[in-house]
C-alpha cells in the first residue's frame, strides 16, 4: 500500500498535536494544583466537587455555631459560678443570723451584708455578653446545628436559674430581698427561710450541671464534625487536587514523546520534496513546540527545585 506525503505529514502533525496537548494539560495541572481546569474535563468529578464544596460550606456553618455556643456556655458557666458563690455566702450569713446569739443590732449588720450579696446576685443574673445579649436569656434559647443531625441550645434561660424553685412561692431575687429586709429590720429568720435557700442553691446547681452537660455534648459534636470534615477534605483532595508525582511523570513522558515526534518530522523535513511542500508549516509548528517545551522545563524546574 502506498503512503502519500500528505498522510505522512498528517500523521506526524496529529502526533505532535496530541503530545503538545498532553504537555499543556500536565503543565496546567502542576501550576494550578487541580486535576481539572474546567467542568468539561470530567463532568462527574466536577459534580462531586460541587457537592463537596457544599459540604465544606455546611461544616463552616457548624464551626460558627460551635464557637457561638461555646462562648455562650463559657459566659453562662462563669455567671452561674459567681451566683453560686454569692448564694453560698448568703446561706452562711443566714445560718449565722439564726444561731440565736445575735441581737437586733447584729441582725441589722448581717442585713447590710445580705444587701450586698443581693445586689451581686441580681447584677450577675442580668449581666450581658460582649454582643449586648443577656447571658441568661429572657426568652427561650434557640437551638442550632453544631454537627450533622445534632442540635444544641445556644444558652440557658433566666427563668431556669432565677424563677421560683419548686416548693417556693417567691422567685430567687424576691426571696433574697425578703431575707435582707427582715435582717435590716432586726427580725429573726423563719425556719422556712433556711429551707428556701437550700432550694435556691439546688436550682442554681442544677443549671450548672446542665451547662456542663451542654458543653460536653458540644465537645463531642465538634470532634465528630471535625472527623467528618477531614474525611471530606481527603475525598476532595483525591478527587480534584493534582497528584504531583503522577503529573510530573506524565509531563516528562509527554515531553519526551513530543521531542521524538519532532525529531521524526525534522528528518522528514530534510527531504527536498517534503521541505518544498510542507517546510514552512512544519517550521511554524516547531517554533510552537519549542516554546511549549521551554515552558515544560520551567514547570519541572519549579517542582524539582
Amino acid at each position: 500500500m502506498r503512503i502519500s506525503s500528505q498522510q505522512v505529514f498528517d500523521s506526524g502533525v496529529s502526533s505532535m498535536q496530541q503530545h503538545t496537548s498532553d504537555v499543556v494539560k500536565y503543565q496546567q495541572q502542576i501550576s494550578s494544583g487541580r486535576k481539572y481546569q474546567v467542568a468539561s474535563d470530567d463532568a462527574l468529578a466536577a459534580g462531586l466537587g460541587v457537592q463537596i464544596d457544599l459540604d465544606n460550606a455546611q461544616f463552616a456553618m457548624f464551626r460558627v455555631n460551635q464557637n457561638h455556643i461555646n462562648a455562650s456556655l463559657t459566659s453562662t458557666d462563669s455567671q452561674l459560678s459567681g451566683i453560686n458563690i454569692a448564694l453560698t455566702k448568703f446561706q452562711q450569713m443566714m445560718v449565722q443570723a439564726g444561731n440565736g446569739t445575735l441581737g437586733a443590732d447584729g441582725l441589722k449588720t448581717l442585713g447590710q451584708q445580705a444587701g450586698t450579696l443581693y445586689n451581686t446576685v441580681n447584677q450577675m443574673s442580668l449581666a450581658k455578653d460582649a454582643n449586648g445579649e443577656q447571658i441568661l436569656r429572657t426568652t427561650a434559647p434557640t437551638t442550632v446545628l453544631v454537627a450533622p443531625s445534632v442540635t444544641l441550645e445556644t444558652a440557658l434561660s433566666f427563668s431556669e436559674v432565677m424563677s421560683a424553685p419548686t416548693g417556693m412561692a417567691q422567685n430567687v431575687i424576691t426571696f433574697l430581698g425578703s431575707v435582707r429586709d427582715k435582717l435590716i429590720a432586726g427580725n429573726a429568720l423563719a425556719s422556712t427561710d433556711m429551707d428556701n435557700i437550700q432550694l435556691v442553691l439546688k436550682q442554681v446547681t442544677k443549671a450548672q450541671v446542665k451547662t456542663g452537660l451542654l458543653q460536653n455534648q458540644l465537645d463531642a459534636a465538634t470532634e465528630a464534625a471535625d472527623v467528618q470534615k477531614n474525611n471530606v477534605e481527603v475525598q476532595r483532595s483525591n478527587l480534584l487536587d493534582t497528584d504531583l508525582a503522577t503529573a510530573t511523570a506524565g509531563l516528562v513522558k509527554s515531553n519526551a514523546l513530543l521531542q521524538a515526534a519532532q525529531s521524526i518530522m525534522t528528518k522528514l523535513d530534510s527531504n527536498s520534496l517534503f521541505q518544498k511542500l510542507w517546510g514552512p508549516i512544519v517550521s511554524v509548528h516547531f517554533r510552537l513546540v519549542d516554546f511549549i517545551a521551554f515552558q515544560s522545563c520551567n514547570a519541572l524546574h519549579i517542582i524539582w527545585c
